[in-house]
C-alpha cells in the first residue's frame, strides 16, 4: 500500500534497488526519495529542454560511441574496451585516448550505452 499522498509505479527490480541504497544512505524513505529524484529531473528537462545541449549522441556501436561535441563544434569517438575484471573503460580520441574527459563521461551516463553493455 502506497504512503499517504503517493500513488504506485512499476520500475525494474535494478533501479528499484539503486534507489533504495541511495535513499538509505540520506536517511529517507524510498519513495518520498524517488519522487525528489523525479522532481529534479523534470525541473532539469523544463529548464534546459530549449537550449542546446554540449553533447549529443550521433551513433554507437558495439565497440564505439559517437558524440557531437557543440561547444568545439566536432564530433568525437570514443571507444568502449573490456578490463580483466569485465568492466568496460572508455577512452576518448580526440583528448589522447585518456579514460577520462567529458565526452567519456558523457558516453558512460546514456541509458542506451548502459544497457547495451549489461547484455
Amino acid at each position: 500500500m502506497p504512503e499517504r499522498g503517493f500513488t504506485s509505479i512499476t520500475i525494474s527490480r535494478q533501479l528499484y534497488h539503486e534507489i533504495e541504497q541511495r535513499a538509505r544512505k540520506e536517511d529517507k524513505k524510498v519513495a518520498s526519495f524517488a519522487s525528489q529524484l523525479m522532481e529534479t529531473m523534470l525541473y532539469v528537462e523544463a529548464t534546459f529542454s530549449n537550449s542546446t545541449p554540449l553533447f549529443k549522441l550521433i551513433s554507437m556501436s558495439s565497440s564505439e560511441v559517437i558524440v557531437r561535441d557543440n561547444k568545439i563544434d566536432r564530433i568525437v569517438g570514443v571507444k568502449a574496451k573490456a578490463t580483466d575484471g569485465g568492466k568496460v573503460k572508455f577512452y576518448c580520441e580526440m583528448d589522447d585516448n585518456t579514460d577520462y574527459c567529458p565526452h567519456t563521461a558523457f558516453a558512460a551516463a546514456l541509458p542506451q550505452v548502459r544497457n547495451a553493455i549489461r547484455r
